[in-house]
């Protein structure tokens, strides 16, 4: 993961054992290749990619229609390929595959111009 792929209250996963927080939100990012979290700095090469699943998508907001197998939120989509877990987002003019959470993030930033944040 390189610290251009990330944006401000990306999600992403601890790797370092001596941390606590499996889940991590970027609130900052230097250019040591370390970003901040709740006043803890961490390595870049701490910290990955979080794989996009169907809990996640539920998580964020999203909403499953069954029937049609798919996931929607905010009027746009993400279609699964059912069997092999590759989820690609779907909107008007744009089909772009995503693996990760933060990549999604940055997708509905770019198109909605507002944040995908945890729906708790």
């Amino acid at each position: 993961m390189k610290a251009e792929e990330l944006r401000l209250g990306n999600l992403v996963s601890n790797m370092n054992p001596r941390h606590n927080d499996s889940i991590l939100t970027i609130e900052s990012i230097g250019d040591n290749h370390e970003v901040n979290v709740f006043y803890r700095k961490y390595l870049l090469s701490e910290l990955e990619p979080i794989p996009l699943t169907e809990e996640w998508l539920l998580t964020l907001g999203f909403v499953k229609n069954k029937e049609h197998g798919y996931f929607e939120f905010d009027r746009l989509i993400v279609a699964f390929h059912d069997g092999v877990d590759q989820f690609y987002l779907c909107d008007i003019d744009i089909f772009v595959k995503i693996e990760t959470v933060h990549h999604l993030q940055n997708l509905y930033f770019a198109i909605r111009n507002k944040e995908l944040t945890l729906k708790l």
